[in-house]
């Protein structure tokens, strides 16, 4: 993660943690990978706009990260929203 991205990250009022589950298969061998990502807002989110941040976030991960150039196949196949933060709640 960059300090751009880390800077404005810790800034947002809102902050979602989000674990996406990824099914793999490479020379015919089947796999699931977890992976956590944090999705942060200065607003409240719907259920609806968290998932497609997060889908956006893996399929950014998916295309830009060397490890996921060894699989023949990448795709989503679940999503779980694991906790939420509110800066302002005290």
């Amino acid at each position: 993660m960059t300090e751009l991205v880390k800077k404005y990250s810790n800034n947002q009022r809102f902050a979602y943690n989000v674990v996406v589950n990824l099914f793999t298969r490479k020379e015919e061998k089947d796999d699931y990978i977890n992976k956590n990502v944090r999705v942060g807002s200065n607003e409240k989110l719907s259920e609806e706009e968290l998932i497609q941040r997060a889908t956006n976030v893996v399929y950014g991960l998916i295309e830009s990260k060397d490890e996921f150039e060894l699989y023949d196949l990448v795709k989503i196949v679940g999503i779980t929203f694991a906790g939420a933060y509110d800066r302002d709640l005290k």
